[in-house]
């Protein structure tokens, strides 16, 4: 319908310009003499140029796009750079530029729309540049550019549409998180390390199929030099705990916060060459069972790009239906609202785990709080995630 629309609002503009010719024409015939031809002359280019806008084929190609940044976190301000090339013959006097409208949601609006003027002429390539401020942690789908011609007067107006899709991603805002030795216990003895699995690698026990992401060094040779395939040394676990960080998605308030500390938590740890597995379930259900290096936490990043707090059941119900992947964990909950069904399980003791630690991500200033079996909960300023220090106590 909206076809339609334009084709005969374009076909109406064209009638005009044709009737206005020959109306002139006409004039200048029956009423004769000097200032009468000279007003049809006088309009007459401009009348031959709207309508050659009108019929003669425009084109647009080699479109491309770039950003100020090549990582995009929640919050920033990107600057797009837009390039294109005019492939027509025909000359454009004026062209206006613009985005195909996307999500308006996920971004402050820029000052005025997203658009660019030019004078044309003979001109072949352009390039332009605007801002999107203050951008939402999401995926941002490019559509494409719609290229507006005119002539002198806007008796003719073109209007070209180019589909160019193009997708980047705004992360979740990883921030410097100072998180302190949580207390485990050792296989021999108790002591304190600051991350969930750390190990021994003087001492091997055995090896096993090698699995992407092992490390370079814990890479068998000699076997590898028998039989060539690839495995992996097994090393002792000096502990005989692991962490486990699940994200709460039934929980509305401060969840952008809430995957702000998620993303940070994780990072600290991956970087400290620690290990740490994490789940989040809701509509779609992701399991990372090992974080520790790079690339694997990459992926948990690209999950949480995109997850929203679409859960349809509380993080209690989680914890009953996968307590046999934390059974023997530290586990980590970080959510933006301490509910009464959490404060309950908490309360409960140790069932699900040996352990609970519970991060809410509020506007309440840093404080801890010990329930039974020394589950804590942790509460987190939302707006200072520059500054977080978490403390805990042996288990």
């Amino acid at each position: 319908m909206r076809g339609f629309k334009q084709f005969f609002r374009h076909s109406g503009r064209l009638v005009t310009v044709i009737l206005l010719l020959v109306i002139t024409y006409c004039y200048a015939m029956f009423q004769g003499g000097f200032v009468s031809w000279f007003v049809f002359f006088t309009i007459l280019p401009f009348l031959l140029y709207s309508i050659l806008l009108a019929v003669f084929p425009i084109h647009f190609k080699e479109i491309s796009r770039t950003l100020s940044k090549d990582r995009i976190e929640r919050g920033n301000n990107v600057q797009v750079t837009v390039r294109f090339r005019n492939t027509s013959w025909f000359p454009i006097v004026f062209m206006m530029v613009q985005e195909l409208p996307m999500d308006n949601g996920l971004y402050e609006r820029p000052n005025g729309n997203v658009t660019k003027l030019f004078l044309v002429g003979w001109k072949r390539e352009f390039e332009w540049t605007y801002e999107l401020k203050a951008l939402k942690r999401g995926e941002y789908h490019f559509k494409g550019l719609e290229f507006t011609c005119t002539d002198f007067f806007g008796w003719t107006i073109r209007k070209v549409a180019v589909n160019h899709p193009q997708l980047f991603l705004v992360y979740p805002k990883v921030s410097d998180v100072n998180v302190l030795p949580i207390g485990m216990q050792y296989d021999q003895g108790s002591s304190q390390s600051r991350y969930s699995l750390v190990k021994d690698t003087t001492m091997a026990t055995g090896v096993r199929e090698y699995i992407p992401g092992d490390r370079f060094s814990w890479i068998h040779w000699k076997s590898f030099a028998k039989n060539g395939e690839l495995r992996t040394k097994e090393f002792e676990d000096r502990k005989s705990q692991n962490m486990f960080i699940l994200i709460d998605r039934a929980v509305h308030k401060n969840f952008e916060q809430v995957i702000d500390y998620t993303a940070s938590y994780i990072n600290k740890i991956v970087k400290g060459n620690g290990d740490v597995s994490f789940l989040s379930a809701g509509d779609d259900r992701y399991f990372a069972p090992i974080i520790k290096t790079d690339k694997q936490f990459e992926k948990v990043l690209q999950h949480l790009v995109t997850v929203q707090p679409d859960a349809q059941f509380g993080i209690e119900r989680l914890l009953y239906e996968e307590q046999k992947f934390m059974s023997r964990s530290v586990v980590v909950i970080v959510t933006g609202e301490l509910v009464p069904e959490l404060r309950e399980i908490l309360n409960s003791g140790t069932k699900y785990a040996r352990k609970i630690i519970c991060f809410v991500v509020n506007d309440e200033k840093d404080s801890v709080q010990l329930f039974s079996q020394n589950n804590e909960v942790h509460y987190v300023g939302s707006d200072e995630l520059q500054s977080i220090y978490s403390e805990v106590k042996h288990a």
